[in-house]
């Protein structure tokens, strides 16, 4: 078991910097400290020590903190080296600690020795990992927020109410010989009605917390030469595509990530649509179509100069593109002004090599934005956690119908399934396999 090895690794990222930091935990860690420093370690206070290889000699000097247990991340002790953030010298110490009692952690295994310890539940252990990959602000405040228990919070209390009626309902089972109010199969479907709401809840926190974790993808497309590069890179702010006057320049999809005002998505830039014998052309037509396809919406970008043609049509009904706008691009050379003329289909007018109007755009892009839920009640979810809640819901939906056939036996059963569905969000009788599938996600040292 994960809770009885002693496991070791590096928890900062690759790379050249100014710290790294190694972590060590288990139940050989004082072990470990006495064998390394040859004395104790006060837990909690930070010690600088040099730290020696098998050999003798010195290797850096180190910030050593001892946590002990149960007051650590993992709930055992802990201790944590922080040395020059030189690969080759965290390497070397890292070497130097794993041996016979110590082995090499495997990637999320201190997260999941936190989970095993009862230090967190399960959610919140797959917060810890949405944290470390957060593209956005909102996202870091909704992983921080699932990660101190607001959305585990909302299960507890669910299931406290479920469990509560579960017993209640037992008591009539065992006890029909007790007074039993007359009306009471009314007050037990108000109990279901009122852990309804709350699972319906649940149901609601989940899915957008979903949509929080996803990043929107937007598409840009169009006819070869109509300037989608060129908007790509106003909008970057930086050169990062392809310009030129030759049709068919950008043969593949690239896709870019960006950050505007708390807002993070996808844009993608592909290979102009048209009838083309060119295999390598045809191959960036194809993928132009895939991302199409995966895109949230897509901007098909037009040449004002030229305007909206039968071509154009003729290309987003070939390629069943749905959810688009359309941008006017090269309104430098049309004279006109940039704005938004909103609609079934949104027409943005712009100019890509003049910078005007691309705050249209992102703003555009804003609106879209999947996730509009204040900081406070925003957490993070995954598609497990609505599934299960959804089940838990169907379990409830079922209890109604035997409460009204008077069969409590199997109410108290789909009550028990509905608890045991919430439960499998927080980490309730949780397999092997599904823990090995969550903290396999994890970097190592986390």
């Amino acid at each position: 078991m994960s809770r009885e090895k002693t496991i070791a690794a590096i928890s900062t990222p690759p790379g050249n910097s100014g710290i790294g930091a190694i972590r060590v935990s288990g139940p050989e860690t004082l072990n470990l400290i006495k064998k390394i420093f040859k004395k104790k370690l006060m837990p909690r206070e930070a010690s600088l020590r040099k730290f020696y290889d098998k050999e003798g000699d010195a290797i850096d000097n180190v910030i050593a903190i001892y946590y002990k247990k149960p007051n650590s991340y993992t709930g055992e002790d802990m201790l944590e080296l922080h040395a020059h953030g030189n690969p080759v010298i965290l390497d070397a110490i890292l070497e130097n600690i794993v041996g016979k009692t110590v082995q090499h952690a495997r990637p999320g295994e201190f997260t999941e020795k936190a989970f095993l310890n009862g230090k967190i539940d399960l959610a919140q252990a797959e917060a810890v990992a949405d944290l470390i990959a957060s593209s956005s602000l909102k996202a870091v405040k909704g992983s921080f927020n699932s990660l101190n228990g607001v959305f585990s919070d909302k299960i507890s209390e669910a299931n406290k109410k479920i469990l509560e009626l579960r017993a209640k309902i037992e008591s009539i089972i065992n006890f029909p010989e007790d007074n039993i109010p007359e009306n009471k199969n009314s007050a037990l479907m108000n109990d279901i009605d009122h852990i309804t709401i709350r699972v319906n809840e649940i149901i609601s926190v989940a899915n957008q917390g979903i949509k929080l974790s996803k990043q929107n993808i937007f598409c840009v497309t169009g006819r070869p030469n109509v300037g989608k590069s060129s908007l790509i890179n106003s909008m970057l702010g930086q050169s990062s595509s392809i310009v030129s006057n030759t049709p068919g320049t950008t043969r593949d999809s690239i896709q870019y990530e960006i950050q505007s005002d708390n807002h993070s998505f996808v844009v993608i830039d592909t290979a102009g649509l048209r009838e083309s014998t060119d295999e390598i052309e045809k191959e960036g037509i194809k993928k132009t179509r895939e991302a199409i396809q995966k895109s949230d919406n897509v901007f098909y970008v037009v040449d004002d100069t030229v305007g909206f043609t039968k071509e154009d049509k003729k290309i987003i009904n070939k390629f069943q593109i749905k959810n688009y706008d359309l941008i006017f691009n090269k309104i430098d050379l049309t004279k006109k002004e940039p704005v938004i003329k909103k609609g079934k289909i949104n027409k943005i007018y712009l100019s890509a090599k003049k910078n005007y109007g691309i705050n249209h755009i992102l703003g555009m892009i804003k609106m879209n934005d999947s996730y509009n839920a204040s900081s406070e009640n925003t957490v993070t979810a995954r598609k497990r956690h609505l599934e299960s809640s959804k089940s838990a819901l169907t379990s409830l939906y079922n209890a109604k119908k035997y409460l009204d056939n008077d069969e409590l036996e199997l109410l108290a059963e789909e009550l028990k399934l509905a608890q045991e569905s919430l439960f499998q969000i927080t980490g309730g009788d949780s397999t092997e396999e599904l823990l090995s599938k969550i903290f396999s996600e994890f970097c190592i040292g986390k």
